[in-house]
């Protein structure tokens, strides 16, 4: 009996120097996949914090890392070294957030570990502030982390946006949340507005416009090419909003600028180009699809989706109507001064240009 004792004791002992011995310390996960999701609205930002657990954070980053099941401060500060880019692109691609319909972007603003209270292991803790112009009438949340290796995983999510307050649990079978409604006198004042804002954003469209009134001599035929332009872009303006059809963003983001060059040195090189009505509504097309790009995102789920694209189509057209009249009007002035028609094209052709190599290759 006092053998055995012996062997007993011997054997604790044997642990115990084993275990202080600085074996590293492995993740306790436990089967338990958690994550804490808290959404506040603080000066015109969404701010999303996020708590997961550290074993899935580095899981979903690097499920291949050796040192993956460690907690040791070297392999957590050697994680969040080297795996910034990585951590910022899995955020702002697994979670999604709306305002009222529309897509909003997000910037990762901090990013570290943490202890959490009543949590075994270690927590990873990162900040995404979304900038918003109003208080959301309708929110909604697609958060898609960790379900695909995890079906088990849990987010508790508590969010306060004004008057828009809910606490929610997602798991693999609900991943969304929303709260809210979009209601008819929020869009009538919201989407003519984000269209007005578009249409002086565009600025390779407006020098479309001004190129094509400097391609004539007199008005009428200046306002004829004008309005084929205005009839075509229309078109894929709403075709694009309604999500029937659609174009890449980096092929728009080449076309675009180089519809500009292209336009600016035709009328350069030939003044009376009997195919410049054909060439605008050749161009009305593709600048249509840069008009729609803001609704490209818009969810038609949140409910009164043609309204929305009807009003966004309403204000767009009113604003691109008065900049067309006071391209005119400024343009017929300047006229007037020698060499200004070359020196407009010339601009025009060295901008778009310049917007071509940097939204191709930068």
């Amino acid at each position: 009996m006092k053998k055995w004792l012996r062997l007993v004791v011997l054997s604790f002992l044997i642990c115990g120097v084993w275990l202080s011995s600085g074996i590293p310390v492995s993740l306790a996960h436990g089967n338990v996949s958690v994550a804490y999701s808290d959404i506040t609205l603080e000066h015109n930002t969404i701010k999303y914090v996020l708590q997961l657990d550290m074993y899935d954070m580095m899981a979903e980053v690097n499920p291949d890392d050796p040192d993956l099941a460690l907690t040791t401060a070297e392999v957590l500060n050697k994680f969040f070294s080297n795996h910034q880019a990585e951590v910022k692109h899995l955020l702002l691609t697994k979670i999604q957030l709306y305002a009222d319909g529309l897509p909003l972007e997000g910037k990762l603003t901090q990013f570290r570990y943490i202890e959490k209270e009543n949590e075994m292991q270690p927590f990873a803790e990162a900040v995404i502030e979304y900038p918003v112009k109003r208080n959301p009438q309708q929110f909604t949340l697609d958060y898609n982390l960790v379900f695909d290796r995890d079906q088990w995983h849990v987010n508790y999510v508590n969010l306060t946006l004004g008057e828009l307050k809910k606490e929610a649990v997602l798991i693999a079978q609900i991943t969304k949340l929303q709260v809210g409604e979009l209601k008819l006198p929020g869009i009538l004042q919201h989407f003519p507005l984000l269209g007005v804002e578009q249409s002086f954003r565009s600025y390779e469209s407006i020098l479309v416009l001004a190129i094509l009134i400097l391609g004539f001599q007199s008005t009428k035929p200046a306002l004829r090419t004008l309005a084929i332009f205005a009839a075509t872009q229309s078109l894929t303006l709403l075709l694009s909003g309604l999500h029937v059809i659609a174009l890449p963003d980096r092929l728009l983001n080449a076309l675009i600028p180089l519809s500009v060059v292209f336009l600016a040195l035709s009328i350069y090189y030939n003044r009376t180009m009997k195919e410049l009505p054909w060439i605008a509504g050749g161009l009305g097309i593709i600048h249509g699809f840069r008009y729609a790009s803001p609704l490209v995102g818009l969810r038609e789920d949140v409910g009164h989706f043609a309204l929305s694209v009807t009003a966004f189509y309403a204000g767009l057209e009113a604003s691109v109507l008065l900049i067309t009249l006071s391209l005119l009007i400024s343009i017929n002035y300047f006229r007037k001064v020698k060499y200004s028609t070359a020196f407009i094209l010339g601009a025009a052709a060295l901008v778009g240009l310049f917007s071509f190599t940097i939204k191709v290759f930068f």
